[in-house]
């Protein structure tokens, strides 16, 4: 653990935080639209033909990956 950079993240974890007090987020919006992004991309790489299995999985994986979604260690070689 680097200690200055723990305290780093967490400075800007509470600055972030303070901010989003006055801020009016959506989050179910802004979660749904990027949900819908990604099936959309999932959706067109399953229709591929051109595809093995194989292919198919590593897109969608790299697709979660993109969006900071993670995978697990199965998948990782």
């Amino acid at each position: 653990m680097n200690i200055k950079l723990e305290l780093l993240k967490d400075h800007i974890t509470y600055f972030i935080n303070s901010r989003l007090d006055d801020f009016d987020i959506d989050a179910n919006e802004i979660a749904d639209s990027v949900a819908i992004s990604i099936l959309t991309e999932i959706q067109k790489v399953i229709k591929d033909s051109e595809n093995t299995d194989f292919d198919v999985v590593e897109a969608i994986v790299t697709l979660f990956e993109a969006q900071g979604i993670d995978c697990g260690g199965r998948h990782d070689f």
